[in-house]
Protein backbone atom coordinates (compact mmCIF):
# COMPACT_ATOMS: atom_id res chain seq x y z
CA UNK A 1 0.00 0.00 0.00
CA UNK A 2 1.44 3.59 -0.87
CA UNK A 3 1.56 5.79 2.33
CA UNK A 4 -0.01 9.19 0.86
CA UNK A 5 1.90 12.61 2.40
CA UNK A 6 -0.77 14.85 3.47
CA UNK A 7 0.48 17.73 5.87
CA UNK A 8 -2.34 19.11 8.48
CA UNK A 9 -1.73 22.59 7.13
CA UNK A 10 -2.05 21.94 3.43
CA UNK A 11 -4.88 23.81 1.62
CA UNK A 12 -4.96 21.04 -1.30
CA UNK A 13 -4.65 17.60 -1.70
CA UNK A 14 -3.75 16.67 -4.97
CA UNK A 15 -6.07 13.45 -6.36
CA UNK A 16 -6.31 11.73 -9.67
CA UNK A 17 -9.72 11.87 -10.53
CA UNK A 18 -11.09 9.89 -13.12
CA UNK A 19 -14.12 9.00 -15.63
CA UNK A 20 -16.50 5.84 -14.67
CA UNK A 21 -18.45 4.42 -17.49
CA UNK A 22 -20.63 1.53 -17.41
CA UNK A 23 -19.57 -0.70 -20.72
CA UNK A 24 -21.41 -3.58 -20.37
CA UNK A 25 -24.72 -4.88 -17.60
CA UNK A 26 -28.04 -3.31 -17.65
CA UNK A 27 -26.95 0.17 -16.91
CA UNK A 28 -24.74 -0.10 -20.27
CA UNK A 29 -24.23 3.23 -21.16
CA UNK A 30 -23.89 5.62 -18.25
CA UNK A 31 -20.52 7.50 -17.66
CA UNK A 32 -19.72 9.65 -14.66
CA UNK A 33 -17.09 11.89 -13.28
CA UNK A 34 -15.18 10.44 -9.78
CA UNK A 35 -14.43 14.16 -8.51
CA UNK A 36 -15.26 13.45 -4.63
CA UNK A 37 -12.79 12.00 -2.06
CA UNK A 38 -15.27 8.82 -1.35
CA UNK A 39 -17.67 7.54 -4.19
CA UNK A 40 -19.64 4.22 -4.02
CA UNK A 41 -21.10 2.27 -6.65
CA UNK A 42 -24.19 -0.13 -5.63
CA UNK A 43 -27.82 -0.56 -6.28
CA UNK A 44 -28.67 1.14 -2.47
CA UNK A 45 -30.10 4.17 -1.97
CA UNK A 46 -26.78 5.55 -0.60
CA UNK A 47 -24.52 4.82 -3.57
CA UNK A 48 -23.61 7.87 -5.65
CA UNK A 49 -23.53 5.56 -8.72
CA UNK A 50 -27.09 3.43 -8.88
CA UNK A 51 -27.08 0.16 -10.72
CA UNK A 52 -30.13 -1.68 -11.33
CA UNK A 53 -27.91 -5.13 -11.92
CA UNK A 54 -29.40 -7.47 -9.30
CA UNK A 55 -26.31 -9.16 -9.10
CA UNK A 56 -24.61 -5.69 -7.64
CA UNK A 57 -25.02 -5.39 -3.56
CA UNK A 58 -26.63 -1.79 -2.31
CA UNK A 59 -23.09 -0.42 -1.34
CA UNK A 60 -20.64 -2.98 -3.64
CA UNK A 61 -17.17 -0.59 -3.94
CA UNK A 62 -16.05 1.92 -2.92
CA UNK A 63 -13.27 4.61 -4.61
CA UNK A 64 -11.18 6.48 -3.20
CA UNK A 65 -9.34 9.48 -4.79
CA UNK A 66 -5.71 9.66 -4.29
CA UNK A 67 -2.82 11.16 -5.79
CA UNK A 68 -0.96 8.16 -7.26
CA UNK A 69 -4.35 6.69 -8.72
CA UNK A 70 -7.49 5.57 -7.07
CA UNK A 71 -8.47 3.22 -4.30
CA UNK A 72 -10.62 0.56 -4.69
CA UNK A 73 -12.49 -1.16 -1.69
CA UNK A 74 -15.07 -4.09 -2.19
CA UNK A 75 -17.41 -3.64 0.70
CA UNK A 76 -18.56 -6.96 1.54
CA UNK A 77 -20.96 -7.45 -1.93
CA UNK A 78 -22.33 -10.87 -2.39
CA UNK A 79 -20.39 -11.00 -5.84
CA UNK A 80 -16.95 -9.90 -4.98
CA UNK A 81 -15.29 -7.09 -7.24
CA UNK A 82 -12.57 -8.67 -9.79
CA UNK A 83 -10.10 -6.84 -11.91
CA UNK A 84 -9.00 -8.86 -15.07
CA UNK A 85 -10.81 -12.00 -13.15
CA UNK A 86 -8.71 -11.61 -9.92
CA UNK A 87 -10.95 -11.14 -7.08
CA UNK A 88 -9.79 -8.31 -5.27
CA UNK A 89 -10.59 -6.77 -1.82
CA UNK A 90 -8.50 -3.46 -1.59
CA UNK A 91 -5.83 -2.44 -4.58
CA UNK A 92 -4.76 0.98 -6.07
CA UNK A 93 -5.49 1.44 -9.74
CA UNK A 94 -2.26 3.51 -11.18
CA UNK A 95 -3.52 3.16 -14.84
CA UNK A 96 -7.05 2.97 -16.44
CA UNK A 97 -8.96 -0.68 -15.29
CA UNK A 98 -11.98 -2.52 -15.51
CA UNK A 99 -13.80 -3.62 -12.80
CA UNK A 100 -16.63 -5.99 -12.96
CA UNK A 101 -19.63 -6.31 -10.21
CA UNK A 102 -21.36 -8.84 -10.76
CA UNK A 103 -23.35 -8.79 -14.15
CA UNK A 104 -21.78 -5.19 -15.16
CA UNK A 105 -18.10 -4.39 -16.31
CA UNK A 106 -17.06 -1.08 -15.48
CA UNK A 107 -13.93 1.26 -17.15
CA UNK A 108 -12.30 3.37 -14.32
CA UNK A 109 -10.17 6.14 -16.91
CA UNK A 110 -7.88 7.66 -14.78
CA UNK A 111 -6.85 11.37 -15.25
CA UNK A 112 -3.26 11.68 -16.64
CA UNK A 113 -2.69 14.71 -14.27
CA UNK A 114 -3.49 15.08 -10.47
CA UNK A 115 -6.83 17.47 -9.53
CA UNK A 116 -6.19 20.00 -6.52
CA UNK A 117 -9.06 19.03 -3.90
CA UNK A 118 -9.81 21.75 -1.47
CA UNK A 119 -9.77 21.72 1.78
CA UNK A 120 -9.21 23.13 5.10
CA UNK A 121 -6.05 24.76 6.26
CA UNK A 122 -6.84 22.87 9.90
CA UNK A 123 -8.76 19.94 10.94
CA UNK A 124 -11.66 21.58 12.55
CA UNK A 125 -15.08 23.51 11.68
CA UNK A 126 -16.64 25.17 14.27
CA UNK A 127 -16.68 21.95 17.19
CA UNK A 128 -16.80 19.37 14.15
CA UNK A 129 -13.23 17.17 13.83
CA UNK A 130 -11.84 15.45 11.17
CA UNK A 131 -8.44 14.86 9.78
CA UNK A 132 -9.64 13.43 6.44
CA UNK A 133 -9.20 14.43 3.35
CA UNK A 134 -12.64 13.79 2.68
CA UNK A 135 -14.05 15.63 5.72
CA UNK A 136 -11.25 18.71 5.38
CA UNK A 137 -12.70 19.48 1.84
CA UNK A 138 -16.06 19.10 3.20
CA UNK A 139 -15.06 21.66 6.04
CA UNK A 140 -14.43 23.89 3.03
CA UNK A 141 -17.23 23.88 1.18
CA UNK A 142 -18.90 24.71 4.28
CA UNK A 143 -17.05 27.63 4.92
CA UNK A 144 -17.53 28.70 1.67
CA UNK A 145 -21.07 27.97 1.65
CA UNK A 146 -21.59 29.75 5.16
CA UNK A 147 -20.46 33.25 3.64
CA UNK A 148 -23.96 33.74 1.72
CA UNK A 149 -27.73 32.79 2.79
CA UNK A 150 -27.59 29.73 0.61
CA UNK A 151 -29.80 26.89 1.64
CA UNK A 152 -28.12 24.11 3.01
CA UNK A 153 -28.42 20.77 2.83
CA UNK A 154 -26.91 18.20 5.09
CA UNK A 155 -27.57 14.13 4.29
CA UNK A 156 -25.63 11.47 6.09
CA UNK A 157 -26.32 8.58 8.60
CA UNK A 158 -27.30 9.05 12.61
CA UNK A 159 -24.57 10.08 14.49
CA UNK A 160 -22.51 11.83 11.80
CA UNK A 161 -22.59 15.14 13.12
CA UNK A 162 -25.30 17.20 10.78
CA UNK A 163 -26.18 19.25 13.66
CA UNK A 164 -22.32 20.06 14.80
CA UNK A 165 -22.17 20.96 11.28
CA UNK A 166 -25.10 22.92 10.66
CA UNK A 167 -24.40 24.98 14.10
CA UNK A 168 -20.74 25.26 12.54
CA UNK A 169 -22.41 27.20 9.54
CA UNK A 170 -24.58 29.43 11.97
CA UNK A 171 -21.60 30.65 13.72
CA UNK A 172 -19.29 30.69 10.35
CA UNK A 173 -21.52 33.16 8.90
CA UNK A 174 -22.93 36.88 8.88
CA UNK A 175 -26.07 35.61 10.86
CA UNK A 176 -23.53 34.48 13.43
CA UNK A 177 -24.69 36.45 16.19
CA UNK A 178 -28.54 35.54 15.75
CA UNK A 179 -30.23 32.93 17.05
CA UNK A 180 -29.64 28.96 16.32
CA UNK A 181 -33.08 27.48 16.72
CA UNK A 182 -33.45 23.89 15.86
CA UNK A 183 -36.72 21.88 15.34
CA UNK A 184 -37.12 17.92 14.59
CA UNK A 185 -39.48 17.65 12.06
CA UNK A 186 -40.20 13.96 12.72
CA UNK A 187 -40.94 14.76 15.89
CA UNK A 188 -44.29 15.90 15.85
CA UNK A 189 -47.91 15.15 14.74
CA UNK A 190 -49.11 17.32 11.36
CA UNK A 191 -51.30 19.70 13.04
CA UNK A 192 -48.66 20.24 15.80
CA UNK A 193 -44.87 21.34 13.68
CA UNK A 194 -47.28 23.36 11.66
CA UNK A 195 -47.96 25.62 14.57
CA UNK A 196 -44.29 25.23 15.44
CA UNK A 197 -42.72 26.45 12.82
CA UNK A 198 -45.60 29.11 11.72
CA UNK A 199 -46.98 29.88 15.18
CA UNK A 200 -50.79 30.31 15.54
CA UNK A 201 -53.43 33.17 16.89
CA UNK A 202 -55.72 32.63 19.48
CA UNK A 203 -58.23 30.47 19.40
CA UNK A 204 -56.76 28.61 15.95
CA UNK A 205 -57.64 24.83 17.14
CA UNK A 206 -58.54 23.08 20.84
CA UNK A 207 -56.02 24.04 23.01
CA UNK A 208 -55.01 27.37 21.81
CA UNK A 209 -55.29 29.77 24.35
CA UNK A 210 -52.97 32.28 23.89
CA UNK A 211 -51.31 33.12 20.92
CA UNK A 212 -47.96 32.33 19.84
CA UNK A 213 -44.73 32.73 17.44
CA UNK A 214 -43.19 30.41 15.22
CA UNK A 215 -40.18 29.15 15.12
CA UNK A 216 -39.16 31.28 11.81
CA UNK A 217 -40.08 34.05 13.70
CA UNK A 218 -37.65 32.75 16.66
CA UNK A 219 -34.97 32.26 14.71
CA UNK A 220 -35.35 36.10 12.67
CA UNK A 221 -31.61 37.47 11.98
CA UNK A 222 -30.11 33.91 12.24
CA UNK A 223 -30.52 30.50 11.54
CA UNK A 224 -33.38 27.65 11.32
CA UNK A 225 -32.58 24.05 11.26
CA UNK A 226 -34.61 21.74 10.01
CA UNK A 227 -33.50 18.45 11.25
CA UNK A 228 -34.46 15.35 9.61
CA UNK A 229 -36.88 17.11 7.04
CA UNK A 230 -37.54 14.10 4.79
CA UNK A 231 -39.60 13.43 7.73
CA UNK A 232 -41.51 16.75 7.15
CA UNK A 233 -45.25 15.18 6.15
CA UNK A 234 -46.30 16.05 2.21
CA UNK A 235 -49.47 17.87 3.29
CA UNK A 236 -46.69 20.65 4.98
CA UNK A 237 -44.68 20.79 2.35
CA UNK A 238 -46.44 23.20 0.20
CA UNK A 239 -46.72 25.65 3.06
CA UNK A 240 -42.99 25.34 3.64
CA UNK A 241 -41.85 25.86 -0.04
CA UNK A 242 -44.31 28.71 0.13
CA UNK A 243 -42.36 30.64 3.22
CA UNK A 244 -38.86 29.27 1.79
CA UNK A 245 -40.07 30.85 -1.89
CA UNK A 246 -41.85 34.72 -0.49
CA UNK A 247 -40.16 34.96 2.78
CA UNK A 248 -43.17 35.52 4.83
CA UNK A 249 -45.65 33.07 7.31
CA UNK A 250 -48.77 32.90 7.61
CA UNK A 251 -49.32 31.89 11.82
CA UNK A 252 -52.67 29.58 12.28
CA UNK A 253 -55.81 31.23 12.67
CA UNK A 254 -54.57 34.39 11.07
CA UNK A 255 -55.34 36.31 7.78
CA UNK A 256 -52.12 38.41 8.05
CA UNK A 257 -48.78 37.61 6.60
CA UNK A 258 -45.52 38.24 9.16
CA UNK A 259 -42.10 39.11 7.02
CA UNK A 260 -39.15 36.52 8.16
CA UNK A 261 -35.18 37.01 7.80
CA UNK A 262 -33.93 33.58 8.38
CA UNK A 263 -31.61 31.22 6.83
CA UNK A 264 -32.19 27.85 6.65
CA UNK A 265 -30.12 24.79 7.15
CA UNK A 266 -31.67 20.78 6.69
CA UNK A 267 -30.63 17.56 7.81
CA UNK A 268 -31.93 14.21 7.01
CA UNK A 269 -30.57 10.88 6.91
CA UNK A 270 -32.71 10.07 4.06
CA UNK A 271 -31.63 10.31 0.14
CA UNK A 272 -33.71 13.26 -0.86
CA UNK A 273 -33.86 12.64 -4.52
CA UNK A 274 -34.84 9.04 -3.55
CA UNK A 275 -37.56 10.30 -1.71
CA UNK A 276 -38.35 12.83 -4.77
CA UNK A 277 -38.34 9.82 -6.91
CA UNK A 278 -40.67 7.39 -4.81
CA UNK A 279 -43.45 10.27 -3.87
CA UNK A 280 -42.51 11.43 -0.38
CA UNK A 281 -40.93 14.29 -0.94
CA UNK A 282 -42.23 17.03 -3.35
CA UNK A 283 -39.53 17.65 -6.15
CA UNK A 284 -40.27 21.60 -6.00
CA UNK A 285 -39.28 21.93 -2.21
CA UNK A 286 -36.03 19.73 -3.10
CA UNK A 287 -34.94 21.87 -5.68
CA UNK A 288 -35.65 24.83 -3.70
CA UNK A 289 -33.91 23.22 -0.42
CA UNK A 290 -30.82 21.51 -1.39
CA UNK A 291 -29.29 24.94 -3.88
CA UNK A 292 -26.00 23.78 -1.18
CA UNK A 293 -26.36 19.72 -0.69
CA UNK A 294 -23.86 17.78 1.00
CA UNK A 295 -22.91 14.39 2.21
CA UNK A 296 -21.23 13.39 5.47
CA UNK A 297 -18.84 10.32 4.94
CA UNK A 298 -20.10 7.65 7.68
CA UNK A 299 -17.11 7.42 10.14
CA UNK A 300 -15.86 3.52 8.86
CA UNK A 301 -15.31 5.46 5.42
CA UNK A 302 -12.79 7.98 7.27
CA UNK A 303 -11.15 5.82 9.80
CA UNK A 304 -8.30 8.55 9.91
CA UNK A 305 -10.68 10.65 12.09
CA UNK A 306 -10.95 7.71 14.78
CA UNK A 307 -8.37 8.76 16.56
CA UNK A 308 -8.63 12.44 16.76
CA UNK A 309 -11.75 12.35 18.09
CA UNK A 310 -11.65 9.82 20.44
CA UNK A 311 -9.25 11.88 21.96
CA UNK A 312 -11.58 14.74 21.91
CA UNK A 313 -14.43 13.03 23.46
CA UNK A 314 -12.12 11.42 26.37
CA UNK A 315 -10.24 15.56 26.93
CA UNK A 316 -14.05 16.41 27.97
CA UNK A 317 -14.23 13.15 30.39
CA UNK A 318 -10.55 14.04 31.39
CA UNK A 319 -8.26 16.59 30.68
CA UNK A 320 -5.50 14.59 31.87
CA UNK A 321 -5.96 11.05 30.67
CA UNK A 322 -4.72 8.75 27.70
CA UNK A 323 -5.68 6.71 25.82
CA UNK A 324 -2.89 3.82 25.00
CA UNK A 325 -2.37 3.02 21.27
CA UNK A 326 -3.71 -0.75 21.42
CA UNK A 327 -6.92 0.68 22.63
CA UNK A 328 -6.61 2.68 19.82
CA UNK A 329 -6.30 0.68 17.49
CA UNK A 330 -9.08 -1.45 18.39
CA UNK A 331 -11.41 0.95 17.99
CA UNK A 332 -10.12 1.76 14.48
CA UNK A 333 -10.62 -1.88 13.92
CA UNK A 334 -14.39 -1.39 14.01
CA UNK A 335 -17.30 -0.26 11.51
CA UNK A 336 -19.33 2.19 13.70
CA UNK A 337 -22.64 1.96 12.38
CA UNK A 338 -23.72 4.49 14.94
CA UNK A 339 -21.16 7.10 14.03
CA UNK A 340 -19.20 9.60 15.87
CA UNK A 341 -22.58 9.03 18.52
CA UNK A 342 -21.54 5.55 18.85
CA UNK A 343 -17.72 6.61 19.43
CA UNK A 344 -18.56 8.84 21.70
CA UNK A 345 -20.84 6.86 23.84
CA UNK A 346 -18.05 3.78 23.99
CA UNK A 347 -15.62 6.82 25.19
CA UNK A 348 -17.93 7.64 27.99
CA UNK A 349 -17.69 4.24 29.29
CA UNK A 350 -14.33 3.58 29.01
CA UNK A 351 -13.98 6.90 30.38
CA UNK A 352 -16.14 4.93 33.52
CA UNK A 353 -15.15 1.18 33.38
CA UNK A 354 -11.84 1.11 31.97
CA UNK A 355 -10.86 -1.10 28.92
CA UNK A 356 -10.75 -3.99 31.08
CA UNK A 357 -14.38 -3.80 31.37
CA UNK A 358 -16.12 -5.63 28.92
CA UNK A 359 -19.12 -3.03 28.49
CA UNK A 360 -16.91 -1.00 27.08
CA UNK A 361 -17.44 -2.32 23.43
CA UNK A 362 -20.13 -4.92 23.43
CA UNK A 363 -18.64 -6.37 20.55
CA UNK A 364 -15.19 -7.46 22.26
CA UNK A 365 -16.29 -10.84 23.15
CA UNK A 366 -16.30 -11.73 19.07
CA UNK A 367 -12.55 -11.96 18.90
CA UNK A 368 -11.38 -15.46 20.20
CA UNK A 369 -9.23 -15.71 23.23
CA UNK A 370 -5.51 -15.31 22.26
CA UNK A 371 -5.83 -14.56 18.60
CA UNK A 372 -3.39 -11.88 17.48
CA UNK A 373 -4.48 -10.07 14.53
CA UNK A 374 -1.42 -8.36 14.54
CA UNK A 375 0.34 -10.85 12.44
CA UNK A 376 -1.93 -9.90 9.25
CA UNK A 377 -1.79 -6.93 7.62
CA UNK A 378 -3.55 -3.86 9.03
CA UNK A 379 -6.48 -3.67 6.52
CA UNK A 380 -7.10 -7.43 6.42
CA UNK A 381 -7.00 -7.48 10.25
CA UNK A 382 -9.33 -4.54 10.26
CA UNK A 383 -11.60 -6.16 7.51
CA UNK A 384 -11.60 -9.35 9.94
CA UNK A 385 -11.91 -7.41 13.13
CA UNK A 386 -15.40 -5.64 11.10
CA UNK A 387 -16.54 -8.88 9.96
CA UNK A 388 -16.98 -10.48 13.64
CA UNK A 389 -18.09 -7.30 14.92
CA UNK A 390 -20.98 -6.92 12.52
CA UNK A 391 -21.81 -10.82 13.07
CA UNK A 392 -22.26 -10.53 16.39
CA UNK A 393 -23.79 -7.22 16.72
CA UNK A 394 -26.51 -6.61 14.50
CA UNK A 395 -28.54 -10.46 15.06
CA UNK A 396 -28.02 -9.55 18.64
CA UNK A 397 -29.47 -5.84 18.53
CA UNK A 398 -32.00 -7.27 16.24
CA UNK A 399 -33.02 -10.25 18.73
CA UNK A 400 -33.40 -7.49 21.94
CA UNK A 401 -35.89 -5.77 19.24
CA UNK A 402 -37.66 -9.27 18.43
CA UNK A 403 -36.77 -9.14 15.02
CA UNK A 404 -38.40 -5.34 14.32
CA UNK A 405 -36.21 -3.81 12.18
CA UNK A 406 -37.15 -0.51 12.74
CA UNK A 407 -37.52 -0.98 16.40
CA UNK A 408 -33.22 -2.31 16.65
CA UNK A 409 -31.99 0.83 14.06
CA UNK A 410 -33.68 2.85 16.85
CA UNK A 411 -32.09 0.72 19.65
CA UNK A 412 -28.82 0.55 17.61
CA UNK A 413 -29.34 4.47 17.21
CA UNK A 414 -28.43 3.69 13.42
CA UNK A 415 -30.42 5.29 10.40
CA UNK A 416 -33.21 2.68 9.25
CA UNK A 417 -31.93 2.24 6.34
CA UNK A 418 -28.35 1.90 7.35
CA UNK A 419 -29.51 -0.53 9.63
CA UNK A 420 -31.08 -2.54 6.70
CA UNK A 421 -28.00 -2.29 4.55
CA UNK A 422 -25.50 -3.64 7.03
CA UNK A 423 -27.60 -6.60 8.64
CA UNK A 424 -28.58 -7.71 4.44
CA UNK A 425 -24.70 -7.60 4.42
CA UNK A 426 -24.02 -9.78 7.37
CA UNK A 427 -26.84 -11.91 6.49
CA UNK A 428 -25.02 -12.33 2.97
CA UNK A 429 -21.47 -13.27 4.47
CA UNK A 430 -23.73 -15.92 6.34
CA UNK A 431 -25.20 -17.17 3.56
CA UNK A 432 -22.26 -17.66 1.39
CA UNK A 433 -20.34 -19.34 4.23
CA UNK A 434 -22.76 -21.89 4.48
Amino acid sequence: MVTQVFTADATVYPVRAALLEVREGPDAGIAIRVEVPNFVVGTGPLADLRLSDSTVSREHVRLTLESAGIRVRDEGSRNGTAIGGIQVRDALLTSSTTLTLGATTLVVQLDKDTTDLVVTPGAQFGEAIGVSPAMRHLFALLERAAQSDVTVVLEGESGVGKEILARAVHSSSARGRGPFIAVNCGAFAANLIESELFGHERGAFTGAHASRRGLFEEAAGGTLFLDEIGELPLELQPKLLRVLEEREVRPLGSRVVKPVDVRIVAATNRHLADAVENGTFRRDLFYRLAVALFTIPPLRDRPEDIEPLARVFQFRNDPDAELPQDFVALLRSFAWPGNARELRNVIDRYAIFGESDTLFLPSRATLPAGEDLSNLPFHEARRIAMDRFEQSYFPRVLDRARGVVSRAAELAEVARPSFYRMLERVRGARDSSA
